[in-house]
């Protein structure tokens, strides 16, 4: 490419032909856990996250590499993937819901008092499909087009709560409260829709 076409602003318009995908046009979706679903039935709708979080990030993707030496030289070779940990900032309502349920969610993997996993809600055997815990769970966010059509479709798999932020009280704001919820994950996969 010649450098006069890299500068001209004609070619750059006609390579961003759709005009870019937007930060703000996304969902979220969170399925709870089957043991976690008979709690939160009578708390809030399932579907009160996808209005609620109101920030997070498409999921980064990295390949380890270790070094294989040859007299000398080191020669780099693809290793593992890893996964890094997901945040979700959720806007806070006055019924706590989603954080009621988060909270049970995490109390059920690890008890405050006695540091044990309540196994009536997750048996140690029980299996969930594409997870190898039943504590484990799906979550999904769905980035939107201008016209509103689904674009692409990031599915976490063998997603768990690790942290719930702390929210902040002050006599002297009028904001919404909100907090971070932070993910860990097996894997993750995308999907275009168009």
């Amino acid at each position: 490419m010649a450098s006069a076409d890299f500068f001209n602003v004609t070619k750059f318009k006609s390579n961003l032909s759709k005009g870019g995908a937007r930060p703000s046009l996304f969902r979220v979706e969170l399925q709870y856990p089957f043991a976690i679903q008979s709690f939160l039935s009578s708390l809030f709708s399932p579907n009160q996250a996808s209005f609620l979080i109101k920030t997070t990030t498409i999921p980064a993707s990295t390949i380890g590499s270790y070094d294989v030496f040859y007299h000398g030289k080191a020669i780099k070779v693809a290793g593992d993937r890893t996964f890094e940990t997901w945040d979700t900032t959720i806007i806070n309502d006055e019924d706590f819901g989603i954080r009621k349920v988060l909270e049970e969610w995490m109390n059920a993997i690890s008890n405050h008092s006695l540091n044990t996993r309540d196994k009536d809600k997750f048996p140690p055997n029980d299996k969930v499909e594409g997870s190898n815990a039943s504590y484990k769970s799906t979550l999904k966010v769905t980035q939107f087009s201008k016209g509103g059509e689904e674009l692409r479709t990031y599915t976490f798999k063998g997603a768990w709560p690790s942290a719930l932020s702390t929210i902040n009280l002050d006599w002297g704001t009028q904001e919404i409260e909100e907090f971070t919820c932070t993910w860990l994950y097996d894997s993750w996969s995308a999907e275009q829709h168009s």
